[in-house]
């Protein structure tokens, strides 16, 4: 029996030289594919979840880690490489069983349970591999390989560990910078709506009042009002690096219909250039968070509860994030329309937007070259923290409806299937989980055209307001056309 347990133990009693080259190298490869699985949706609360790293998805980031820090050290303790390995392993096939029979969100197959898996079995043939040198290696050559080594390490070990732990140390600021979630500020709505139409009409002048000398002229924010308090009030939310006059023609046609209209410039956005004679540079937005976007909402419709009986709310893109959140906290919204809200980045898979939401609220703002026309009265190109104010705003809205239904009464989200600034499937998939909280959300398509991202703005090329404006004015109305 002793003998028996003796020649157990023997087997876990391997050679450090045994976990180097082809045993390490898998279990690296193993182990970082454990711990990217983590941020794919059957691991995660949802593609565009703000706290990916939670649950199963934590516990399978957490195996990977182990096995990349146990193989960075094997030379310290090949019995630790060893436990920490096969418990990689096993673990990880156990979150691979419990992910395919039943995913949290479920809201499509996910990369991550095939990179999980795949990385169990490079994490497992490398336990197998350092066990299969330790049987054949002939004792011959292992004793040779052994003396070589033996001469050989007091030249190189000095210089191969401190390669080693700089690596170690860049690759964990890396992760750092990369997979750490950014925090998701807290959005609760702080309503403060106006009763009357002077007190409405006060609250636009107080909000405003920065803008004069500021803001280049075309993009001040906008009220159309017929001088009386309406049966309906429109608000309208323009897009990133956008300002009101993207919406100006739109705003005209609704208030020319009978209601009163309020387009407000959204926080940074507008301003003028130095001297005042065109519009600024987009690195204005570096400052825009999302707890400026949130307050900037919360001022909309403050504002909007005194113009009109009923409160319709319209929004492109980042506006329709801000359009989003609207219809999820604020209760005296009665339609929200949230046109190709900007809840991913576009042309890159939609799990990985919370990488790049890391990523932006780290480091300093960049500003990106422009993908699109020019536009007079718009920043020209994109900005890292504008993009980190949108995505950190649509996953608090993501987190909300994912646990509870719309304030709203009405929620339609518009989907562009020719959009090239936003993923139309996921879109659809974040509408439909939207929608099975038991809320009122629909999901309204329009038809492959060959519609831009920006369907508002008349000074885009290839506009087509002829179709787009009356659909949009129709489903503001709660028609479905």
């Amino acid at each position: 029996m002793i003998g028996s347990m003796s020649d157990r133990w023997r087997l876990l009693d391997l050679d450090v030289r045994r976990t180097d080259g082809a045993p390490r190298r898998l279990a690296f490869v193993g182990g970082a594919l454990l711990a990217v699985s983590a941020m794919f949706p059957w691991f995660t609360a949802g593609a565009i979840a703000s706290e990916p790293f939670s649950g199963r998805s934590l516990v399978a980031l957490l195996l990977g880690v182990a096995v990349i820090v146990a193989t960075a050290l094997a030379d310290r303790s090949t019995l630790t490489w060893q436990l920490v390995v096969a418990a990689g392993a096993l673990g990880g096939l156990a979150l691979v069983a419990a992910s395919v029979v039943a995913p949290p969100r479920a809201l499509s197959p996910s990369d991550g349970v095939a990179l999980a898996l795949v990385g169990c079995v490079l994490v497992g043939s490398a336990l197998c591999a350092a066990r299969w040198r330790c049987t054949w290696t002939p004792p011959s050559v292992a004793a040779r390989n052994g003396d070589e080594a033996e001469e050989q390490r007091p030249a190189r070990s000095t210089i191969r560990l401190t390669v080693r732990w700089i690596g170690v140390a860049v690759a964990v600021a890396i992760g750092a910078v990369v997979l750490w979630p950014a925090p998701t500020p807290d959005l609760d709505a702080a309503p403060d709506p106006t009763a009357t139409y002077d007190e409405a009409i006060e609250r636009f002048d107080e909000v405003t009042a920065d803008e004069q000398g500021v803001v280049w002229e075309p993009c001040e924010s906008q009220l159309l009002t017929h001088g009386e308090r309406t049966d309906v009030v429109v608000v309208l939310f323009h897009g990133l690096t956008n300002c009101p006059e993207q919406f100006v023609e739109f705003g005209t046609e609704l208030f020319e219909q009978g209601a009163n209209v309020l387009i407000l410039r959204a926080p940074e956005h507008g301003r003028a250039n130095a001297d005042g004679t065109a519009i600024g540079s987009v690195a204005n937005i570096d400052g825009l968070s999302a707890q400026a976007l949130r307050d900037y909402a919360d001022d909309a419709i403050d504002i909007a509860t005194g113009l009109g009986e009923e409160v319709r709310v319209l929004g492109l893109s980042m506006g329709g994030v801000v359009a989003s959140w609207t219809a999820q906290e604020r209760t005296d919204v009665d339609r929200v329309v949230a046109v190709a809200p900007a809840i991913n980045i576009p042309r890159v898979p939609a799990v990985l937007t919370h990488v790049f939401r890391n990523v932006f609220h780290k480091l300093p703002n960049v500003s990106l070259p422009s993908g699109g026309a020019t536009l007079d009265h718009a920043y020209a190109g994109g900005t890292t923290k504008g993009l980190g104010a949108t995505f950190a705003m649509a996953a608090y809205v993501a987190d909300s409806a994912y646990a509870d239904p719309p304030a709203a009464d009405d929620v339609i989200v518009v989907l562009n299937p020719d959009d090239n600034q936003v993923d139309p499937t996921h879109l659809a998939e974040f509408a439909d989980a939207w929608a099975s909280t038991g809320g009122p959300v629909s999901l309204h398509r329009f038809p492959a055209v060959g519609l831009r991202h920006d369907v508002i703005d008349l000074d885009q090329p290839e506009a087509q307001p002829e179709l787009v404006y009356p659909s949009l004015q129709a489903l503001l109305d709660g028609e479905r056309p």
